[in-house]
């Protein structure tokens, strides 16, 4: 169990953790994001309400205590002013680090403390999963290469050095790169584009400004990119696959695991194939994420949401969020 006492240790530091004080959750929140918030929040909230568990005898034999718990005023402060709610797993006690039971501990802890970190920037109004920047993105874009590693002026060289060689504090992202083609080359926009995309690794603006959000934010409520969203879900599989004939931990994990794959359909936003293999993981993930995107859309088009609207542009903007949100749920009605 050492290796699962770790990770133990490392997630109860931050139980008590309310709402994410990172920089950027203290910006107003902007576009889709901003938008369907509140329509995670209900959903994730009536999901993770009643999690099921394998010691309701326990509790129920210490109902006193429970109850003095429940009424004392500072741990009701403590409740109130914790907002994030958690996915917790059922373990099985006095087993070996070296069996099966093990391993399967570190799965639990492992999605436990990656399901946190989802939960929390969600809070904290960050995108809380990028399912599609992998992790050899952030470390290319953390690692500047050497000057002199450039045998000649290139796209790439430009995104990190300009034509004058002078080093930039952060890397030019895509649609800038685009530009100072069309200056230095007389491209027009589209082909500096695609010169840009196909011959440096230059970032379109919005997905860098995330991995730069997300570098800044405590570990805590750091949301996740797609290496680590792959390696949540591969964790919430093997937690719903109990390795014991235990029917009380079976049927709580199991469940326990469907929440979760049910809660990451409803927090990802924009449409997404079924990462799971397990089919009631996969049935659950689907079904929410597809109710979920309706209910963005339908939000959307009806008006319930606030969009400014000021001006053509700002009617432009609301439009385009719209059909954007409507384009996303007939994607998951395919």
């Amino acid at each position: 169990m050492r290796r699962a006492a770790a990770w133990v240790v490392v997630r109860l530091q931050f139980e008590d953790v309310g709402v994410c004080e990172s920089d950027f959750s203290r910006r107003p929140a902007e576009g889709a994001q901003a938008d369907t918030a509140h329509v995670s929040d209900r959903e994730v909230g009536q999901l993770l309400s009643d999690l099921p568990s394998a010691h309701a005898a326990h509790t129920a034999q210490d109902g006193r205590a429970w109850k003095r718990r429940l009424h004392d005023p500072a741990k009701r402060a403590r409740r109130v002013s914790r907002v994030v709610r958690h996915i917790r797993f059922v373990y099985f006690a006095h087993v070996d680090d070296d069996s099966l039971y093990g391993d399967y501990h570190h799965e639990l802890v492992t999605a436990e403390v990656l399901m946190d970190r989802v939960l929390a920037a969600r809070a904290s109004g960050m995108k809380a999963i990028h399912p599609y920047l992998h992790g050899e993105v952030e470390e290319r874009l953390f690692n500047r290469p050497p000057r002199g590693s450039f045998m000649q002026v290139t796209p790439e060289y430009v995104r990190w050095y300009g034509r004058e060689g002078v080093r930039r504090v952060e890397p030019m992202v895509r649609e800038e790169l685009a530009i100072e083609l069309m200056g230095e080359y007389g491209y027009n926009y589209s082909d500096a584009l695609d010169i840009a995309t196909n011959n440096s690794s230059a970032l379109p603006r919005r997905e860098q400004t995330w991995l730069l959000a997300r570098a800044k934010t405590p570990i805590y409520c750091r949301p996740l990119h797609a290496t680590e969203f792959q390696q949540l879900v591969r964790a919430i599989e093997a937690a719903y696959n109990v390795p014991s004939n235990d029917v009380r931990v079976t049927n709580a994990n199991t469940e326990i695991a469907r929440r979760a794959a049910a809660v990451l359909g409803t927090l990802l936003d924009e449409y997404v194939e079924v990462p799971f293999h397990v089919p009631a993981l996969a049935d659950a993930f689907a079904e929410f994420h597809r109710a979920h995107l309706l209910r963005v859309a339908h939000a959307s088009l009806t008006g319930l949401q606030p969009m400014p609207v000021t001006g053509v542009l700002g009617w432009f903007s609301a439009k385009r969020a719209r059909i954007y949100a409507e384009v996303q749920a007939r994607l998951a009605e395919r």
